[in-house]
């Protein structure tokens, strides 16, 4: 059965202003720095019949109590007991079991339904869940296989939930003046977040590959890879306190699972197919979503209008301080614009960059200067040409 080991801790993550914030959070190697998000724990269910029981050691390195909870797991225990909320002086100081400082606490809970979930601290949830002590699970099918496409599926062969690349987005935000008190150890009451984050970093960074050296505590991209006509499977996840209204540019997406439930009825004459179709998903705190995304594009034919885009004389182009040519505007939007200042190059592979953004204005800013916050790019790369491993998420990892 799968065992995880996390420790509580701090840290510190870097924006892309320059400014350097302190947080908690959680990670999976002794001794080592908070991540933001904590590590993503991903299962795959054990035979039907066989319970898929997970066992997770949390070792609480901070000067208060900390404790995880596991929303939409089953059989939820603490040190082998049912998991209770915790009371000092008959007050509510913890939703569930918690570990005092320098503690150990073990969880276990049973995996009953694949999806994405979260998990995240029980007590002071307010002040905790800020700081970022949160992360993700995702839970695979028994029947997961991800190098067959029938079985490659978020719920199961016959769920019609086939994909080809999944990417996990955990939305969060920062208040620095909020951090900057609890580092210190100072009363802080009102809260007004400034940095808004996907996996933990702020726009430009969310663009970043995974694991650059320069952010050491937020390893994780959040840039969408793809290529014309591919099902992608995108988790979204509110970590934070906050609702964000999130959505791609160029095609809808089908929501298939909501908080780790497929959106499917069964009845007596069959099933009844629930998913639903949207441009603007309203990424709810607690909340978790899968949905389905293509892309085809607005005028895109394989053989007559394909992917790589094919370039404009060189009276529509720009070139490069370093002599590569820029193009300033979209052959399926058939618009021409001027290029963003210190831009190097365009399409350097062939592809074409769609946004993901919140639609909430002040939310892709960081600290008020646009660009910034939650945002991200879908990069549809042309046929063939997208390494393999891009969007192909492990089958476990703990």
């Amino acid at each position: 059965m799968p065992t995880v080991n996390l420790w509580a801790t701090d840290g510190y993550i870097s924006t892309p202003d320059g400014k350097s914030i302190y947080i908690w959070g959680f990670t999976d190697q002794e001794g080592g720095s908070a991540r933001l998000p904590g590590p993503t724990i991903i299962v795959k269910q054990e035979a039907p019949i066989t319970e898929t029981v997970v066992t997770v050691n949390l070792t609480n390195n901070l000067k208060e109590p900390v404790s995880l909870l596991f929303p939409g797991q089953e059989n939820v225990k603490a040190n082998g007991q049912p998991v209770q909320p915790q009371y000092e002086n008959d007050i509510l100081v913890s939703l569930t079991n918690h570990a005092l400082p320098g503690e150990t606490i073990t969880y276990t809970f049973t995996a009953a339904s694949p999806g994405t979930f979260l998990y995240e601290s029980g007590t002071n949830p307010f002040k905790q869940l800020q700081m970022g002590l949160y992360g993700a699970i995702i839970v695979r099918p028994c029947d997961y296989t991800p190098h067959d496409s029938q079985y490659k599926t978020a719920y199961g062969a016959g769920t019609d939930t086939e994909f080809n690349r999944e990417y996990l987005l955990i939305t969060g935000e920062i208040d620095p003046d909020f951090h900057q008190a609890v580092e210190y150890g100072q009363p802080y009451e009102a809260y007004k977040p400034r940095y808004w984050t996907i996996n933990g970093r702020c726009a430009g960074d969310t663009m970043l590959p995974d694991n650059v050296p320069h952010l050491p505590n937020q390893p994780c991209s959040s840039m969408i890879m793809m290529e014309p006509g591919e099902k992608v499977l995108i988790r979204y996840a509110g970590a934070g306190v906050e609702n964000h209204p999130l959505h791609p540019h160029g095609n809808h997406t089908r929501l298939v699972g909501l908080d780790g439930r497929l959106l499917r009825n069964q009845n007596g004459g069959g099933t009844t197919d629930l998913s639903y179709k949207r441009f603007t998903v309203l990424t709810g705190a607690g909340q978790t979503y899968d949905q389905i995304y293509t892309w085809t594009g607005l005028g895109y034919n394989p053989v007559t209008n394909p992917i790589p885009t094919t370039l404009p004389n060189l009276r529509n182009m720009a070139i490069g301080h370093l002599g590569w040519t820029m193009w300033s505007g979209s052959p399926y939007l058939g618009q021409k614009g001027e290029l963003p200042p210190d831009v190097v190059s365009y399409n350097q592979a062939g592809e074409y960059h769609l946004m993901l953004h919140s639609h909430a204005e002040p939310e892709i800013t960081n600290w008020g200067a646009f660009p910034g916050g939650m945002m991200t790019m879908i990069a549809v790369y042309p046929s063939g040409t997208l390494a393999p491993h891009q969007g192909m998420l492990p089958t476990e990892a703990y």
